[in-house]
């Protein structure tokens, strides 16, 4: 219990002092990216413009993206409900937030799992795209603390939900496609195996 209240209030150290972190011209930058439509909509269209435009295929990697994303969500939402940890800027008067501090329960970072869903999905089924889109992942999640209106466990929490479903999601398609592939004969021959 000891080691857990130590972690939290190194946590909430850490938040208080990010704040002697904010540079006024990267401010508008961190609040780009902690917008809706970056934490992973961008994500799912990257993805759709690799896969439908590039290689000329159906969506597939943005209709992934989006499962990862929707899973992710469902998974945090289910987290905050659980732990219902209080936003920084709402339990400590030294942390200014600069956005508006959001109702929801502050651990998981939504943000931050959503995005990595989305970059791990994306970044696996298109490589090329995987270390920008990781990286762009990585801003948005330090993006929550910078603002502060998350936490650096939270931040860190999410990110790793967000990476185990994208990984889960890839790896689920993946065996689906090659369960596909197998003729339909090869399939029944491998049911009859002991």
């Amino acid at each position: 219990m000891a080691l857990l209240t130590g972690i939290l209030e190194l946590d909430g150290l850490l938040v208080e002092e990010s704040q002697a972190l904010r540079w006024e011209l990267l401010t508008p930058l961190f609040v780009l990216l902690s917008t809706w439509w970056v934490k992973w909509p961008l994500f799912v269209a990257v993805g759709a413009c690799y896969d439908g435009i590039c290689r000329n295929k159906l969506p597939r990697v943005a209709l992934l993206t989006a499962l990862g994303v929707g899973v992710a969500a469902t998974f945090v939402t289910v987290l905050k409900q659980l732990v219902d940890r209080t936003r920084p800027a709402l339990a400590d008067p030294n942390i200014t937030a600069l956005v508006t501090t959001p109702d929801s329960a502050s651990f998981p970072s939504g943000h931050s799992a959503t995005a990595f869903a989305a970059a791990t999905v994306v970044g696996s089924l298109c490589p090329r795209l995987r270390w920008p889109l990781l990286a762009t992942a990585g801003l948005v999640a330090f993006s929550r603390v910078y603002l502060g209106v998350h936490y650096v466990i939270d931040v860190v929490a999410g990110a790793t939900l967000g990476v185990v479903v994208g990984l889960a999601v890839v790896g689920l398609a993946r065996r689906a496609a090659r369960t596909r592939a197998v003729s339909p004969a090869a399939r029944n021959e491998l049911r009859s195996l002991p």
